[in-house]
């Protein structure tokens, strides 16, 4: 098999949500040996051999671009396709990036399987044609979404749940400092709080959280690097339910933050994601502890959770372990070659059993140091 991965994660994207597909990426450079295709954005509209157009200057044609001309788009140079199976994968965060395959051009059609993988929620009505009509499988990180998309028969789609590389990370780090991290979306009142009671000169207690609103990183690698190393080293994780944030569309599925979380031995605290097939990715104990209704109870539930440092031990262990056994890309990748009927390359499999190798051996407790 020779994997062609047609990514979003084009250099020129900062966007700090595009770290879910960077987490992604590495993994699958390490399990399949792909070839990465990057395009770039084509902000204009190519009506013939030297004539073309600003889309922003053509509004009536800029809606149907991407029917007409497939120039939403542009790869510089083509991918020379192998002997055996060919199968591209094009993974993006909303289902316009999947109009990037007609850059491909006649190549598009030589693939012998054609898959999407969204990696963020979407309106299923945005999902178009021109490109549902050319995969032969879609994946989405939403069990409502993939039911929605299923049910319009414009493509087969299943349900795969995000994901963490877990082998990358530190999830059973024993010197935990930072009492809670917090960053990107989250509960401004209870930040407040935290704030007011945890982070003043003459208190103990270390709360970390994000402390700009521009949602840019100056470089990738250098920001997730970071963030791991900050939540191998954080006992608790803020994060909250998306059922209120307009593209999940009132569903609620977990989101990259709870894995990473989970991969780095932190104990999550906010809200319980409440989607389709959601209970049964986190059914073991404390997977997520929600937070009291109540304002006036929530330093005292914190400081008894930081304070019990057997049960914080406790959930390092479990959260990490279960992020070996089920939570590490490497097993998404698998359901998707199973999926379409594809064997799994060797690399991959080794990685599975190590995975599998390394959750044996968490058989003593940890223990947490402040």
């Amino acid at each position: 098999m020779n994997l062609f991965v047609l990514s979003e994660l084009h250099p020129s994207n900062k966007y700090v949500g595009w770290s879910v597909s960077y987490d992604l990426e590495e993994t699958l450079a390490t399990t399949c040996n792909p070839t990465f295709i990057y395009p770039s954005a084509n902000n204009k509209i190519k009506l013939s051999q030297g004539i073309e157009f600003p889309d922003d200057h053509l509004a009536f044609l800029r809606r149907y671009r991407h029917r007409i001309f497939k120039s939403w788009f542009e790869i510089e140079n083509l991918p020379t396709l192998g002997k055996g199976c060919n199968v591209l994968l094009i993974i993006g965060l909303q289902p316009q990036f999947l109009l990037s395959m007609h850059a491909l051009g006649p190549l598009l059609q030589k693939f012998d399987l054609r898959l999407g993988y969204v990696l963020d929620g979407f309106d299923p009505q945005h999902l178009d044609k021109a490109a549902a009509s050319h995969l032969d499988h879609l994946f989405v990180m939403s069990a409502e979404i993939a039911d929605a998309v299923d049910a319009t028969g414009m493509v087969k789609t299943s349900f795969l749940p995000l994901a963490a590389n877990v082998l990358r990370t530190g999830g059973k780090n024993q010197n935990r400092w930072i009492d809670i991290i917090a960053y990107g979306r989250g509960n401004l009142d209870l930040h407040r709080c935290l704030q007011t009671n945890f982070n003043q000169h003459q208190d103990g207690r270390v709360y970390f959280h994000s402390t700009f609103s521009r949602p840019e990183v100056d470089d990738h690698r250098e920001h997730i690097t970071l963030l791991s190393k900050l939540l191998d080293r954080s006992k608790l994780s803020l994060c909250f339910e998306a059922s209120n944030i307009p593209r999940f569309m009132g569903y609620s599925p977990i989101l990259y933050r709870w894995y990473e979380a989970w991969a780095s031995g932190c104990t999550i605290v906010g809200k319980k994601p409440f989607g389709k097939g959601t209970a049964e990715l986190m059914d073991w104990e404390n997977s997520v502890i929600d937070i009291p209704d109540a304002e006036s109870d929530w330093i005292p539930f914190f400081e008894d959770i930081l304070n019990d440092s057997e049960t914080l031990a406790l959930n390092v262990q479990r959260n990490y372990r279960e992020s070996l056994l089920r939570h590490d890309w490497r097993y998404r990748i698998r359901q998707i070659f199973e999926t379409v009927g594809l064997e799994s390359p060797e690399t991959l499999n080794r990685g599975i059993a190590h995975l599998e190798e390394t959750a044996s051996g968490l058989a003593t407790p940890l223990k947490i140091y402040a």
